[in-house]
């Protein structure tokens, strides 16, 4: 006689289901923290740059605040 394990079917797609919901509740996260706008946002990667560009020293705040210029234009 051959028997057929019906358990092992229902495990998988319990497995699938839980699975889908860690993923939907992943992207929601993602999505809420602002993480997927900062990653697509030239203006933010525009400003850090210019930042990093100023480096440190006396005249580095002046730098920075044209970053800050360009940057309230960019959003503006």
């Amino acid at each position: 006689m051959i028997t057929k394990n019906k358990r092992g079917g229902a495990g998988v797609a319990i497995f699938i289901i839980i699975l889908l919901i860690l993923l939907g509740i992943g992207a929601y996260v993602i999505v809420q923290s602002g993480a997927l706008e900062k990653a697509i946002d030239p203006c933010e990667k525009s400003f850090q740059d210019c930042n990093h560009a100023c480096g440190e020293g006396i005249l580095s705040s002046i730098c920075k605040e044209k970053c800050s210029y360009n940057y309230r234009s960019c959003k503006g």
